[in-house]
This record gives C-alpha cells, sequence and structure tokens, in this order.
C-alpha cells in the first residue's frame, strides 16, 4: 500500500515537473511576443485564454495591409504571407506557404532579383521585377529588410505596379499619338502654307483678268451694247469681286493658324486709335461715331488684335439702321466670372470685359452664337455685302489671346459684342 502511494507521489509529481516546464515555455512564448493565445486545460475541460502583447497592433497591421508582406527563409522558402500576397497571385494559402519564392519570379526578372535577395541577407535592397503564375506577369515593387539577429530569414514587402504600369502605357500610348498629331499638324500647316500662296496668288489672278477684259469691253464696246448685255457684264464683275473678297476672307482667316504668336503688352487706346485712322473714310461715308473710355494695356498680338476691333466696327458700320447714324461705343471694366465644368463650379476668374456698342439694326438673340460660325450670315448678299467670315475671325482672334466673345442684340435697336480677356 505505502509501494502504491509512493508511485502515486512520484507520478504526480512528475505530471506537475511537465507541466510546470510547459508553463515556463508558454510565459517565454508570451514574454517574445509569439502568441496571440492559449489554452488551459483543467478538470477535463480546455478553456483558452486570448493575449494582446506588445506586438499584437502591429501583426493585425501586417495581416490588413495593403501590400504584400513575406518572411522567406535565406533558402528562400516562404513561411510566412498575409492574405495580400497570395491574392495577388490569384492562389490558395497552401499552394504559397511553404513554397519557394524565386518559383514565382519572371525569367526575366531572376537574376535581379537573385542579386536583391543577396543583398537583402546582410542588410536592405529594393527595386522593380516582375512575378509571374499562370502565365499571368505582375509588375511590382519589392523591398527587402534582413531579419537578423532574432530570424534567419529576409522580410518583403510588395507592391502590385499592375495600374501605374497600365497608366505610364497609356500615358505613352497618348504621348506617340500626340507626337504623331503633332507631325501631322506640321505637314496640315505646310499645306495650309502651300493653300495661302495659291490663294493670295494664282486664285486671285484669274479674276482680276475678268474685272479687267470685262472692264476693257465695257469701256470699248459700250455704244454698241444693249442694256441687258450691259447688266450681264457688270454682273460678272460684280460676281468676280465677291469671290475675290471671299478668297482675301478665307486667306485671312487661314492665316491665323499659322502666324507667329508673338504676344506684347499694348495700349489698346493706340490700338483703337489706329483702327480709327485706318476706317477714316467709312466712318466719314456713313457720319459714324466712335465713343470711347479709357482702355487697358493687355499682353495681346497687336495685328491680330486690330484686325478684331476692324472687324466689330465695320460690322456695326455695315448694319446700321436706314436714317440713323452709327454710334459705337467702346467701353472696358474688369468682371469676375466663375468657371464651370460638366454642370460644377470651378475656380473664380478675373477678366477684362471690352464691349462695342451700336445703335445698328440689332438681331434677334437666338442668333448669338449662329454670328460667330463660318459663312454665316443672318441676312440674305442683295441686302448686305459680305463674306460671312469677318466674325468668324473675331472668335479665333479672341480665343488665341485665350479668351472669348459674346454677342447680345435686341432687333430695332443694336448691337453689343462683348470681349473677355483674361486678367493674368
Amino acid at each position: 500500500m505505502k509501494e502504491e502511494s509512493i508511485d502515486q507521489l512520484i507520478s504526480e509529481i512528475e505530471e506537475l515537473r511537465v507541466r510546470l516546464s510547459e508553463s515556463d515555455q508558454l510565459i517565454d512564448a508570451i514574454k517574445a511576443g509569439e502568441v496571440d493565445a492559449f489554452a488551459i486545460n483543467s478538470e477535463d475541460k480546455s478553456e483558452i485564454y486570448t493575449l494582446q502583447t506588445g506586438d499584437y497592433a502591429y501583426r493585425v497591421l501586417i495581416e490588413e495591409f495593403g501590400e504584400g508582406a513575406l518572411n522567406v527563409t535565406e533558402d528562400g522558402i516562404i513561411v510566412y504571407t498575409n492574405a495580400y500576397f497570395f491574392q495577388l497571385l490569384d492562389l490558395p494559402y497552401e499552394k504559397v506557404i511553404g513554397s519557394v519564392i524565386f518559383d514565382f519570379i519572371h525569367p526575366g526578372s531572376k537574376e535581379n532579383f537573385k542579386m536583391l535577395f543577396s543583398q537583402a541577407v546582410e542588410g536592405k535592397s529594393k527595386g522593380e521585377i516582375n512575378l509571374t503564375v499562370n502565365n499571368k506577369i505582375i509588375p511590382v515593387y519589392i523591398s527587402l529588410t534582413s531579419l537578423r539577429p532574432n530570424l534567419s530569414s529576409v522580410g518583403i514587402i510588395i507592391s502590385d505596379l499592375t495600374e501605374k504600369k497600365n497608366s505610364e502605357a497609356t500615358i505613352l500610348r497618348y504621348q506617340h499619338d500626340l507626337e504623331e498629331k503633332n507631325l501631322e499638324l506640321v505637314q496640315s500647316n505646310a499645306e495650309l502654307a502651300s493653300f495661302a500662296y495659291l490663294a493670295s496668288h494664282d486664285l486671285q489672278e484669274p479674276l482680276r483678268k475678268i474685272q479687267t477684259f470685262c472692264n476693257r469691253i465695257l469701256d470699248i464696246e459700250a455704244t454698241n451694247f444693249s442694256p441687258t448685255t450691259k447688266d450681264h457684264f457688270q454682273r460678272i464683275i460684280s460676281a468676280s469681286k465677291r469671290m475675290q473678297n471671299l478668297i482675301i476672307a478665307l486667306l485671312n482667316y487661314s492665316r491665323l493658324s499659322v502666324s507667329e504668336i508673338l504676344f506684347k503688352p499694348t495700349d489698346l487706346n493706340s490700338i483703337l486709335a489706329e483702327v480709327k485712322n485706318d476706317l477714316k473714310e467709312l466712318l466719314e461715308e456713313n457720319n459714324a461715331i466712335i465713343e470711347s473710355a479709357d482702355l487697358p494695356a493687355l499682353n495681346v498680338i497687336p495685328l491680330q488684335f486690330n484686325q478684331l476691333l476692324s472687324n466689330i466696327i465695320i460690322n456695326s458700320i455695315k448694319y446700321k439702321r436706314p436714317g440713323v447714324d452709327p454710334v459705337i461705343k467702346v467701353t472696358a471694366e474688369i468682371v469676375t466670372l466663375h468657371e464651370t465644368q460638366a454642370g460644377q463650379s470651378m475656380q473664380i476668374q478675373k477678366y477684362w470685359k471690352i464691349e462695342l456698342t451700336d445703335n445698328g439694326i440689332g438681331f434677334d438673340q437666338q442668333y448669338a452664337d449662329k454670328i460667330f460660325e463660318l459663312f454665316h450670315r443672318l441676312h440674305g448678299r442683295t441686302e448686305y455685302e459680305g463674306t460671312g467670315i469677318g466674325l468668324a475671325i473675331c472668335k479665333k482672334i479672341i480665343q488665341k489671346h485665350g479668351g472669348f466673345i459674346t454677342a447680345a442684340g435686341r432687333s430695332g435697336i443694336g448691337s453689343t459684342f462683348s470681349l473677355y480677356m483674361p486678367l493674368k
């Protein structure tokens, strides 16, 4: 009986020793942060206890990290991976853990990866490589760090570059397309320059000859022609003049696209004075008056801005009311506009607003945008002469200056043309 008691005591002591050893190991593991939970068996039951050690939050962070996180032995065996990495490879966890990292490196990147990995065993390295799995190539950026002396392994952080590479490819494609378009534009401008020469010389020369010979025939043979024949000749001369004016207008319009952009600070009062002097005969013939407030000095292309003001003033005189002397008022002020895009309010922009208001026949406001279109006319050619290009040229000039033009009109009262020039 005593013998049995001694054996039982020895057995219990041995069991206590084992449990004490296990407890010591558990305590050491808890101190090292190697466990987040442990079980204690008592009375044939297991009770689970959880811990939040000092590095618990960091390990949760790694698991939820938006980058791949690996722990790889110095032989290249993957001993830890967070969810991001095996999801990036589109493989189950079991296929990744315990595998050799080199198996997922693209052949074209293996030499570079080996070099980076060797450097990381002794310290740190980083670089771009390609992973590959199931014939899919994944561009990534990797940062490798030795985990010595605590662990004989290498920690790897992996960032997916697929979206970035796709964006770069798109940008390169757009850049290539833009270069091709620029080349086409250069060729187009060269062709336009050739057309300009053709329009200025070869096309106008036959028209000048038609006018010259028609006038000669009328001078020499006028007494032998019937009134009907004379009228026919006058129609030929008139049509050829209209054609010549149209060619000149088209030439001026096309030159706006290829002319040099030489902006310079310019007093708009001096430009308006030049316009008045250039149009002196036209103003006197129509008893037209131009009233002007003080205008600002702006960074403009002087010749083009001269043409812009000239075209608007000529337009106002052309469309004067019968029996009413034209009066054109020119004013300037700084205005603030809210720039909008896709219906949403954007940044506030300041402009110089230069207005030219006349007392002519005006127009229906529904045609306010139409009048700036090439060849668009609100009135027949028999009522008012013109090519339908003058206001289109105005729109193109103001756009070249980074601004815009609007028109407001009331039939029988007059029109207002507003030029908006960016303050900066």
